[in-house]
Parts: C-alpha cells; structure tokens; sequence
C-alpha cells in the first residue's frame, strides 16, 4: 500500500492537541512554557559543545561531542514540536522528527559504547598534574645532579692542583692529556709544552725500557703500578717514582694512563745508611698527607652546608682526622719510630681544637697537666687522641655559656703498676639531666665508650663540679 505526501503529512481528521487538555489556559501555560525551557536549553548546549570543541584543537574523539550536539537538537525539537501541535495537528510531522531523533540518539549510543574504554584509558586531571609534577620533579633532581658534578668536579680539580706530587695522564701511544700545575713547575715548563705531547723525552735514556716495562704489566687485574726512574730536568739527572694506573672503558680496555709523582733523590742518596727510616717515614709523610686530603674534603663540602647541626659534624669529624694527621706528623718528624711522647702531642692537639672552636683564652683557661716522660705506642696513642678529642670538643662547644668563663683541664698520670690514668673535665654546666649513660644516642660519647673497650680500659664520670671523665687504662704505657 502505498502513500503519497501530501496524504501522508495531511492533518485532516486530527485535532489539535489542546482539546486534550480542554484549553485549559494553565494546563496549556504549564505545558507551553515547559516545553519552551527544554527547547532553549537543549539548543544553548549545542551551541557550547560546538564552541569547545573548536577551541580545543586537542580534544580526543570531537565526533562523538558533534553527534551528542545533533541528539540534542533534535530533541529539543520534538518540544517545540509540542507546542505546536497544540494548536495544529501535524502529528505526521511530529512523529517523522521523533523518529530522526530516535535515529540519531541510537547511533550516538552504539558509538558511545566501545568508545567509553577508550576514554577510560585517558589519564584524568589528576593524573596528568601529577605526572607533570613528577617530571618536573625529575627535571629539578637531574638539575640538582648535574650542579652537583659540576661542583664536584671544580673541587677535585681545586683538589688537585693543590697537591704538591705530581699529576699526570696520558694515552696508550704515551701523548699525555693532562697535568697539574706542580708537574710544569718541576720540569720547568709551560702547559702548551707538555700538553699532546709524548712524555719520552724527560726520561732517562736508560730507563725507558723499565717504564715501558711498568706499563705494559698494567691490566684489568693488575691496574696499578709503581716504577721509580731518572728524569731530565734542565740538564740535570733526578729520581721519580710514579705510581701509574689504568683506566678501562666499558669493553675493559685500557684508554688512558694516570700517574702520580714525586722527587726521590734525595732518598736515593742516602737510601743505603737510612732504607728503614725512609721508609717509615715515607709512610707516615704519606698517610699524614692523605688525612690532610680528607680534612681539605671535608672542609670543601662543608662549605655547601647550610645546616648548623651538619656543619658541626663536619667540624667534629675534620677534628677527629686532625688528631690522626697529628700523630702521623709527630712520627714523622720524630726519630722514634715507635712511641710519641704524650704531653707534646696534648700540647698540639689542644692548640688546633682551641683554633677550630676560635675560644678565647680570657674565657676558657687549660690546664694541661702530663707527665712529661710518659711515652706512647702508635697503636694506644691513636684512640687516646681521639677521646681527648671528643671530650674536649664537647667541653668547648657545650660546657659554658657565651661569654662566660671557665675552665677545661687534662691530667695524665702513671701508677706504681704502670697503669695509665687519664682525667678530663669542666667545670661547665654539666651532661643534660636526661642522658642515660648507659645508653647514649650522641656519636661522640659512643665513640669514647667504645675506644675505651676497644684499650680494655675502665671509664667513669662524675658529675659534682661539671663533668669529669677518668679512665684507667692498663699495662699499655711506660716511661722512656
């Protein structure tokens, strides 16, 4: 059967479809202005999806807020079609534009469906400002290492310049890439003289055969080497002794040489009446020299510091080296080899505590008070240094008010069984109230406890006038 269209949008025979409502004027008002208010809405929401999504040139999936924009314009035009067919019966009309509204909402459902994963996939908000944060966290952290080694490296080359051996590195075909000042000076040369240029001709004729041999020992195994040999400086035949090492790459392959030097003639000359002596001397000028290295590191990096808290630990742990440098140095210049008289490293150790803490003597008197012919082993002498250190450290930082004076003594005696008593004390302010000895928490306090067991030693404190440490440690002295 078949329609044409005129017939098939006729509205003959209906009537309109406020006899429904028997022209009631409110009934007819309330359905009027209802219809009215969907019908505006539903277009303005078209118009602002239409306006968002041309500005966000970025928006995943814009179709769907196009389909979405034509759903809802259709149906805010079966409202208006309400109102009209109160008055006029065009229900043909009317239903044909429901139907393209059915049409068009369905296919926007059925796209919607396997689209909603999609979506769900997409990092929110949320999500995204944390994911940025992150990053810019990254980026302030990778910013934060790379000054980092940019300040590192500027302190090992401050580091570096500053040691007075000599400092070198060369290639496998012996072009040399790097010195350090001290190196130029010793052989009386400029940088541009030395620099991609081979380090054969300062060698010794005759010993270039043994320095080729030290570096061709070098290997992944073996990656250090020592070799002594005559250079030339100015027409004039001197010793070295290098100590070379290799530096491998990735695939373990040597790509470059380090050395480090110094002048042995004058141990070359007398190494026949005194090899012993030079050696241990050369040992503790070594070791003094490296702790020194460790107190420049430590003074270095505490110049980054900001906090109080941390830059007092730097002070104390340069302090403790200090104390360890200090007995190497008076083994040094000493001609015993084994013991250091005690009072004369007191006296010393005391003076650089007083100069890091900048006390003033007005203030804060010491008295120091050691038996002069007590003598000690390297190996006792160590710990004792550094718990006078602590202790004294401690006196001076904590004991006494700002400004106010008082007074720090040290007293070292030997019994009749050659026990050795050391006392230290203050009359100061005194431990805090809630210090449990038996437990301490402070590094420093730690550190004595443990250095007297470590000298099976007996460690007391009295508290009546200040504090004062006393600690009995046995059969470890004697007098010279």
């Amino acid at each position: 059967m078949s329609l044409d269209l005129t017939t098939l949008f006729a509205s003959i025979g209906f009537i309109p479809h406020g006899h429904c409502y028997l022209w009631k004027s409110n009934l007819v008002t309330l359905h009027i202005a209802s219809d009215s208010l969907i019908a505006l809405s539903y277009y303005s929401i078209p118009i602002t999806l239409f306006y968002f999504v041309r500005k966000r040139v970025d928006l995943p999936y814009p179709w769907i807020f196009i389909l979405f924009a034509g759903f809802i314009i259709s149906c805010g035009t079966t409202h208006l079609m309400g109102i009209w067919t109160l008055w006029h019966p065009d229900y043909w009309v009317s239903g044909w534009i429901k139907l393209i509204t059915a049409v068009v909402s369905c296919y926007t459902a059925i796209e919607l469906v396997p689209l909603v994963p999609q979506a769900l996939a997409l990092k929110s908000p949320t999500q995204l400002e944390e994911a940025n944060q992150k990053l810019q966290q990254e980026i302030a952290e990778r910013l934060k290492v790379e000054i980092a080694l940019r300040q590192s490296e500027q302190r090992y080359r401050a580091i570096i310049e500053d040691q007075t051996e000599l400092i070198a590195r060369f290639q496998p075909d012996e072009t040399i890439t790097f010195v350090n000042k001290a190196y130029c000076r010793y052989f009386k040369k400029p940088l541009e003289e030395i620099i991609n240029h081979s380090y054969q001709p300062i060698i010794f004729p005759e010993d270039q055969e043994k320095v080729d041999r030290c570096v061709e020992l070098l290997s992944l195994e073996n990656p250090v080497g020592m070799v002594e040999h005559r250079v030339i400086v100015e027409d004039e035949v001197r010793w070295m002794q290098w100590i070379n090492r290799a530096i491998f790459n990735d695939a373990e392959q040597i790509v470059e040489y380090q050395s480090v030097g110094r002048d042995i003639s004058d141990s070359k000359k007398v190494e026949k009446l005194k090899q012993q002596e030079t050696l241990l001397k050369e040992i503790h000028h070594r070791v003094k020299n490296n702790l020194q290295v460790i107190c420049s590191l430590l003074r270095l990096q505490s110049r980054c510091v900001q906090d109080p808290v941390i830059k007092a630990k730097f002070i104390d742990s340069q302090n403790r080296v200090k104390s360890m440098a200090l007995i190497h140095e008076k083994l040094y210049q000493s001609d015993n080899f084994r013991r250091i008289r005690f009072d004369d490293y007191i006296q010393d150790l005391t003076k650089t505590l007083l100069r890091t803490y900048t006390v003033k003597t007005s203030h804060i008197s010491l008295e120091i008070d050691i038996d002069q012919y007590i003598f000690l082993d390297f190996d006792i002498l160590t710990p004792c240094g550094l718990i006078i250190c602590e202790l004294i450290s401690n006196s001076l930082k904590y004991a006494f008010e700002p400004n106010t004076s008082g007074k720090i003594w040290i007293q070292a005696t030997l019994d009749n069984k050659q026990y050795l008593i050391l006392t230290i004390g203050d009359n100061g302010q005194g431990l805090p109230s809630n210090l449990n000895l038996d437990h301490v928490n402070t590094l420093g306090l730690q550190l004595v406890q443990d250095l007297t067991e470590q000298l099976q030693g007996k460690l007391t404190i009295n508290q009546d006038n200040g504090t004062e440490f006393k600690i009995e440690l046995y059969k470890i002295s004697s007098k010279m």
